[in-house]
Formats: C-alpha cells, sequence, structure tokens
C-alpha cells in the first residue's frame, strides 16, 4: 500500500506539472520548491494554449451548441452558463496561482518536509489518498470518454481542440482539489499521530501515584516535556492548517462554485435525459451506462473531499476530548504538569480549529448540510422552471 501510495503521489505531482497548476519544481536533494525558466514557461504556454482555444470555441459557438444540439434552449442555456461559469473560476484559479506562486512554493516546501520528516503519517491517510486518486481519474476518463462516443458520428478536429480545452478545465479542477485533499490528509495524518502521543502521556499520568519522592517528580517532569512538545507541535500544525485554507481560499471558493454548479447541472441533465426524446436520441444503452458510472464516480469523488475535511474535523475534536480527561486524574499532581495541560486546554479553547474561506463560511458539518440543501432546493426549483415554461 505504501508503494501504491506514493505512485499516487508522484502521478499527482506529475500531472500538475503538466497541467502547469504546478508552476515551479521540486528538488528532491535541496528538498526546497524552485521556480525555473523550464517550469515557467510550460505553465505559461499551457494556459495561454487552453484558453486562447477555450476563446476560439466560444465565439464560433461549435463545440458547446453541437453538444446540445437535440436538446431545448433552455438545457443549452444552462450548460453554457455552467460552462462559462466554470471557465471563469478556473481563470480566477491560475490568477491565484501565479499572484502567489511564492506561498505557495514555501507551502508546498512546509509539507514536504512534514512528510520527510513524519513518514509514518501516510498510514494514517494512505486509504483516502489511494481512493481519491482513483475516483477522480475514473470520472475525469469516463467523462471524456461519455462525450467522445456522443459526438463520433460528427466528431471534427476543430471539435476534438474544443473538447479538449474544455476537458483540460476538468483537468485542473481535479489537480487543484486533489493538492488541497493530500495537503489536509497529511495534516489529518500528523493530527492522530499527536493524538497517539498524546493519549500515551494521558494514559501514563492516570497511573501516576502522586507521593512527591524522587521517582515520581522525575516522571512528571518527563510527562511535562512531552505535552509541551505536543503542544507546540499541535501549534505550529494549527498555524500551518491556517496559512494553507489563507493561500487556497481564492482556488477553494472558486471550486465550490464550480462543483456546485456541476452537481446542480448534472441533476438537471438527468431530468432533461428523461424528458427530451430529442436528446436520448444521442445515447444508447452502453453510453448511457458509462454515463451513470460517470455520475457515481463524480459524486463518490465529491463525497471523498468533505468526508477528508471531517475526519481532519474529527481528529481536532478527539484531541479536544482527550484533553478533557485531565479532570480524571488524581488530586495532588506536579504542578507544572497540571499547568501545562491547563496551557494546552485553554490554547486550544481560545484557538479553535477552523477551515475558513475568506470569513464568510467555514467547511463544517453545518456548512456541507447547508451547502447539500441549497443544492437540492435550486435543482427543483431550475425543474420546476422548466416544466412550467418549456
Amino acid at each position: 500500500m505504501a508503494s501504491l501510495v506514493e505512485w499516487c503521489l508522484y502521478i499527482c505531482y506529475k500531472y500538475g506539472r503538466f497541467t502547469g497548476v504546478i508552476n515551479f519544481e521540486y528538488d528532491m536533494k535541496a528538498r526546497r520548491a524552485r521556480a525555473t525558466k523550464r517550469t515557467t514557461v510550460w505553465a505559461a504556454v499551457s494556459h495561454s494554449t487552453m484558453f486562447l482555444m477555450l476563446l476560439l470555441q466560444i465565439l464560433k459557438r461549435q463545440t458547446i451548441g453541437s453538444m446540445w444540439a437535440g436538446a431545448n434552449t433552455m438545457t443549452a442555456y444552462v450548460f453554457m452558463a455552467i460552462a462559462l461559469v466554470r471557465m471563469c473560476c478556473v481563470f480566477l484559479a491560475l490568477v491565484s496561482r501565479w499572484c502567489n506562486r511564492q506561498r505557495f512554493m514555501e507551502l508546498f516546501n512546509a509539507y514536504m518536509n512534514l512528510s520527510l520528516v513524519h513518514p509514518e503519517i501516510i498510514q494514517y491517510c494512505r486509504r483516502s489518498i489511494v481512493s481519491k486518486f482513483f475516483t477522480a481519474l475514473m470520472a475525469e476518463t469516463l467523462q471524456m470518454v461519455v462525450v467522445l462516443l456522443v459526438l463520433r458520428r460528427r466528431l471534427t478536429l476543430t471539435m476534438a481542440v474544443g473538447i479538449w480545452s474544455i476537458m483540460s478545465l476538468m483537468a485542473i479542477i481535479n489537480v487543484i482539489v486533489t493538492q488541497f485533499f493530500i495537503a489536509l490528509a497529511h495534516i489529518r495524518g500528523r493530527y492522530c499521530l499527536l493524538n497517539k502521543e498524546l493519549r500515551a502521556v494521558v494514559s501514563e499520568v492516570q497511573s501516576l501515584v502522586p507521593n512527591r519522592k524522587g521517582v515520581y517528580m522525575i516522571k512528571c517532569c518527563y510527562l511535562a516535556d512531552r505535552l509541551e512538545e505536543i503542544a507546540q507541535t499541535h501549534s505550529e500544525l494549527h498555524a500551518l492548517a491556517e496559512e494553507l485554507s489563507k493561500t487556497y481560499q481564492v482556488q477553494i471558493l472558486c471550486m465550490i462554485v464550480t462543483y456546485y454548479m456541476t452537481m446542480v447541472g448534472n441533476v438537471y441533465l438527468l431530468f432533461s435525459l428523461n424528458k427530451y426524446g430529442a436528446l436520448t436520441k444521442l445515447l444508447n444503452i452502453y453510453i448511457g451506462g458509462l454515463g451513470v458510472m460517470y455520475l457515481v464516480f463524480y459524486y463518490l469523488d465529491c463525497w471523498l473531499n468533505g468526508l477528508n475535511v471531517m475526519y481532519l474535523l474529527d481528529a481536532h475534536a478527539e484531541m479536544v476530548r482527550l484533553l478533557q480527561q485531565r479532570t480524571n486524574f488524581q488530586p495532588g499532581l506536579d504542578q507544572r504538569l497540571e499547568t501545562v495541560f491547563e496551557s494546552f486546554t485553554l490554547n486550544l479553547a481560545r484557538n479553535p480549529f477552523k477551515l475558513r474561506v475568506f470569513g464568510m463560511f467555514e467547511m463544517d458539518y453545518a456548512s456541507s448540510f447547508a451547502l447539500g440543501g441549497s443544492m437540492l432546493t435550486h435543482s427543483i426549483l431550475l425543474i420546476q422552471y422548466d416544466i412550467e415554461n418549456s
């Protein structure tokens, strides 16, 4: 499993370099990221070519129009709007990458150092990383296959270039989301290690019998030192997570908007496929099956993204619960040990772990349920509008 995780991480890094999302390279010998002329030129050419091809397709209105030739006007407008919003979001995300390239390089260095110093982190997040890699790969591949099969009889070179440009947007979105996913998974792995160490400290403190003798005092000092190290490491990890959310906040907001509109559009697409006979002429049972498989993997990928955030919040909540066990300690513990426990607990209370986006909302359970409810509501409203006006 370890070699499989390393292979997935390597492919994600190379894919990020290929798409230009990672506009720098990492030197394994020097253990630092650096911006080279080669990576800068490649990323700039890749992004410029993609957006130029997209612009030409929008001006010609050929690819999107051909894809929805059998649909009603409402369906075509909805998906053209989704495509334009997706294009704008990807553009803003890439602009953020270029404007904050130095911050992304520093962040990349920090996470690489974290994984190199603590390679055991991977064992706590390897299943998540492999699952994310597989579902994202399957969703992207199935989407490409379905589009090509639907347009196979009318496919031209110009249309193929347009499809490549549109699929490039999805590739960039997947790379950015996967990078953020892996970063959060590494933080969760480090949290699990800290919780393991904290659980051992709490267990040893609970077994102490206060007697003020030399061995007892030495043991208390040793446990206090270990607890201070855990508190200091947690403080650094918390700062790293906050830097991650601040650096990625533009991209996170763009990706949430993109996922939101795409998921609403997919629900409306299923309604359209069932209602309009002209659109279903483009499909057969095999293409329909592949389309269903694509939707399954797409929603599974979205579910894994949300689950990754929730696992991290649960790991932090576990640390808080472990510290609350201090109320069960025997009275008369060493003063320094009690002070360290109290300081750690107060620090967690004053600085709760939160993943904020522009200060507008937090990524947590409540926000996820609210977002899901909003997507369902807007999907129903869109379908109702179609029924009443088409």
